[in-house]
C-alpha cells in the first residue's frame, strides 16, 4: 500500500514526542512492502514546525529531513528537496519558503526569480529585483 502522510504524522515519526501515535506509524511504514509519499508542502510545514516550534536549528533540521528523505520506502521529490535544504543551510537569512522557490525557478529554468524581496534577490542567484532598477547580482 502507498499513503501520503500528514505533517503531524511526519513529526511524530521523526521526533518520537507522543509515544502511542509514534507508534502507530512506525509499525505503518515499517510494515513489508509499505510505501509512503511525502509531499514538498509536508516537508515545508515540517521544517517550519522544526525550526519555530521545536526551536531546532537549520543544521538539525537538514539532517532530520535528510534522513527521512534517505528513507528507501519515502516516495518525495527527493533531488530538488535536498537542493533546497541544501540552500536553507547555506542561507541562513532565507526562509525555507524563499529557498523553495528559488531551487524551484534554478531547476525548472525559469529563471530569474523575479521578487521584491530584497534579501532573497542578494542571497540567491536565481532570485533578482524587477525592472530597470534591478540590482545586479
Amino acid at each position: 500500500m502507498t499513503a501520503t502522510l500528514d505533517t503531524n504524522l511526519v513529526l511524530r515519526l521523526l521526533l518520537r514526542d507522543i509515544p502511542e501515535q509514534y507508534e502507530l506509524v512506525r509499525d505503518l511504514v515499517t510494515a513489508p512492502g509499505a510505501r509512503y509519499r511525502v509531499t514538498d508542502t509536508v516537508v515545508n510545514e515540517t521544517v517550519h514546525a522544526l525550526t519555530h516550534h521545536y526551536r531546532l536549528s537549520r543544521h538539525h533540521v537538514a539532517e532530520i529531513v535528510r534522513a527521512l528523505l534517505q528513507d528507501g520506502a519515502v516516495e518525495a521529490d527527493k533531488a530538488f528537496l535536498d537542493g533546497v535544504i541544501i540552500c536553507f543551510v547555506n542561507h541562513p537569512k532565507l526562509s525555507y519558503t524563499d529557498c523553495y522557490l528559488a531551487e524551484e525557478a534554478r531547476v525548472s529554468g525559469h529563471v530569474p526569480l523575479l521578487t521584491f524581496d530584497r534579501r532573497l534577490a542578494r542571497e540567491h542567484a536565481s532570485a533578482q529585483l524587477p525592472g530597470p532598477t534591478a540590482e545586479p547580482i
